[in-house]
């Protein structure tokens, strides 16, 4: 395959908090070849301009919830996984998770941050205002526009991935919010029709 970006990923559900020293001192880390001023000032501009489309405050900076998901982002990079971490790890926080497998060696760091945002955003079209609630489909969108989560922290790694065969670098990308969003019984006042 030729394609420069060959499979973008996402997952929904709740997040997670990370404390920086879970990891064992002989974990290798990845390496972080991402701006992540720019990538995080992408990813809260986008978000922020998605959530005044549904009425929801935009979203301040929380130093402790980039750290939570960088520390992710980089594990997940390190280990070539993509998945999320362990309810004991949450502490309560919001998570979407994202990857983009290519064949170029760099992405520039404010386009990542606006494809992550803007695959989540995109399931709002599968989204049932007239039934709402939590589902696997609309997960992340939910948790981007979650009128009651007012923090944002995100975090991006770049690892590699072996698919088919054939090496890819794989950009991950970790967002945390808080309070988390996607609380049962919550979804009629948190996600609100454009």
């Amino acid at each position: 395959m030729n394609q420069k970006h060959w499979k973008n990923l996402a997952l929904a559900g709740l997040a997670t908090i990370m404390p920086l020293g879970l990891f064992a001192s002989n974990t290798v880390q990845a390496q972080t070849t991402i701006n992540l001023p720019n990538f995080r000032n992408a990813t809260l501009t986008r978000h922020n301009t998605y959530r005044a489309t549904h009425r929801s405050p935009s979203f301040t900076v929380s130093n402790a919830l980039n750290t939570t998901a960088q520390s992710w982002a980089e594990r997940l990079a390190s280990t070539s996984t993509f998945e999320h971490s362990s309810a004991s790890q949450r502490n309560n926080a919001g998570e979407n998770l994202y990857v983009s497998y290519t064949t170029a060696n760099s992405i520039a760091a404010g386009t990542l941050g606006n494809q992550a945002v803007t695959s989540w955003y995109n399931e709002v079209s599968a989204y049932n205002y007239a039934s709402p609630g939590f589902s696997m489909q609309t997960g992340h969108f939910t948790q981007v526009v979650w009128r009651g989560s007012t923090q944002l922290g995100c975090g991006a790694a770049r690892g590699t991935k072996n698919l088919n065969g054939r090496n890819y670098n794989a950009f991950y990308v970790v967002c945390h919010y808080a309070p988390a969003g996607n609380v049962t019984g919550q979804f009629p006042q948190n996600v609100i029709r454009p």
